[in-house]
């Protein structure tokens, strides 16, 4: 892992989801980025597709936060991971 990296998985650690976040919403992002982290430390190749999931499936029930969901859907196809 480079330093640059490292730095990263240090501030990911420090992450916190704003207040107002309605809670089922805001413990799909908090698991997300623990998860990620986890990849990140143990130098894993992926994350299990079942946090990804939860947290696009729990984005989806927010109108408000329409931007974020295809945001992140659009950097899943341009990556592959995802066919549409």
């Amino acid at each position: 892992m480079s330093p640059e990296e490292k730095e990263h998985l240090i501030r990911m650690k420090t992450l916190k989801v704003r207040e107002g976040v309605p809670d089922d919403l805001q413990k799909a992002i908090s698991t997300f980025i623990e998860q990620a982290v986890i990849v990140g430390e143990y130098e894993l190749d992926h994350m299990p597709s079942e946090y990804m999931e939860n947290l696009l499936r729990t984005l989806a029930k927010y109108p408000e936060h329409s931007v974020l969901l295809m945001d992140l859907i659009s950097i899943l196809r341009k990556n592959e991971i995802i066919d549409y």
